[in-house]
């Protein structure tokens, strides 16, 4: 099976399409220091934490902060994307905080949870509709929020604290079990 058509297969199993170059999947398995996030400016880097934690919070399993998540996007989108891209994310950073802003008199940590959530919802069903409505042929993956979300499951993933906590991680899977029993609260395997 050819690398992309692998990269495909993974991406669904994820339950999203990865619009990521190959380079990251290089970058990922490596581990990075905070001299090397040097790509957002401070706010940049908050906006970026409170985004991921909103998609992937902290339950009874660790969150986006936990396993890392915001330092590896920045470095994702510091060494791995085209130009194209990191203006996606650099412009809808701006973006969403200017119209959270708007619509709630406040920045994004300022509002609680659910209304985090229920912004974020909003916003990404304006950003898909206003899509449809130019007909534009840009790809679903452009759009900032759509990517932001492919960036922050990935991340997370693919992190140690992820693969540990959040699922249960296989280094070496035994058999297939295609009809093993499932119980309740029981994790995905991660491998």
């Amino acid at each position: 099976m050819e690398r992309r058509e692998l990269l495909k297969v993974m991406a669904a199993a994820l339950g999203g399409s990865v619009a990521l170059p190959n380079s990251v999947f290089a970058r990922i398995g490596e581990s990075y220091q905070e001299s090397d996030l040097t790509f957002f400016r401070p706010a940049q880097r908050q906006q970026v934490a409170i985004l991921a934690e909103t998609i992937i919070p902290k339950t009874d399993t660790p969150g986006a902060i936990d396993a890392g998540v915001p330092g590896w996007i920045e470095v994702i989108v510091k060494d791995c994307l085209e130009p194209e891209d990191q203006k996606i994310i650099v412009d809808g950073l701006a973006a969403i905080m200017m119209r959270c802003a708007k619509d709630y008199g406040k920045s994004l940590d300022q509002l609680s949870p659910d209304d985090q959530v229920a912004f974020l919802t909003a916003y990404d069903k304006e950003e898909k509709k206003n899509l449809t409505l130019t007909k534009k042929k840009t790809n679903p993956s452009k759009l900032f929020l759509q990517q932001f979300k492919e960036l922050t499951k990935f991340c997370y993933v693919n992190s140690e604290v992820g693969a540990t906590q959040a699922f249960n991680f296989l280094p070496i899977p035994a058999k297939w079990v295609p009809d093993l029993p499932l119980e309740p609260g029981m994790k995905a395997y991660s491998i």
